[in-house]
């Protein structure tokens, strides 16, 4: 799923992207486990967020990295803060919704997580564009992605981007609970991908 945040210009310096490589699943597992701890507090019980295993992250994180291998359009990207540790990623891939491909969404965002301490600093479009740019390179054209319904923030942050609700909602089933889903996505991924010159 993917957890948006409001993002603006900032006189720091520039977090840096470049793309996740095999080396980086127990970064990426920490990172996801850190993520979702601070993006999901009061939407998740704390009693879920605390037990979140980083040997479990780190076996998803295998299973993603080995889809990646099998197919170019799959891709995760990093996002380093000013000291060059990771604080933030995003993963895109072909459509894997049979309620979106239909739709004319041929590429999924897949996932989307910042850590507090790099939002509000343009990241989140940043990693946006680069996934879009490189499912236009892989002949995706539009995406298709899951946002919590009640999530108003998020939701805010990809209408800004241009992203309009579907019209198609569904549920997420994940570690015993159940939470209400609205599809969202991009019918022309292009504008997207000018957002961002940085190498693939």
């Amino acid at each position: 799923r993917s957890s948006g945040h409001p993002e603006f210009s900032s006189l720091m310096p520039q977090p840096q992207i470049r793309r996740a490589n095999a080396a980086d699943i127990p970064e990426l597992a920490r990172l996801h486990i850190a993520s979702w701890r601070e993006s999901y507090a009061g939407w998740m019980p704390d009693e879920v967020l605390a037990n979140l295993d980083p040997e479990d992250w780190e076996e998803r994180w295998r299973a993603q990295m080995a889809a990646a291998d099998q197919d170019p359009a799959h891709a995760v990207f990093l996002a380093l803060d000013e000291t060059g540790a990771p604080a933030g990623f995003g993963a895109c891939r072909r459509q894997t919704s049979q309620k979106l491909l239909p739709l004319g969404f041929d590429g999924e965002l897949a996932s989307l997580y910042l850590l507090r301490k790099i939002q509000r600093q343009g990241v989140g479009p940043r990693l946006i564009a680069r996934m879009a740019a490189h499912l236009i390179a892989h002949e995706c054209h539009a995406c298709g992605f899951w946002v919590f319904r009640n999530n108003a923030g998020a939701r805010r942050f990809y209408e800004r981007l241009g992203a309009a609700p579907t019209g198609v909602e569904g549920v997420w089933a994940i570690f015993g609970m159940v939470l209400p889903d609205i599809a969202y996505g991009w019918k022309d991924l292009r504008p997207l991908a000018t957002r961002d010159t940085g190498p693939l």
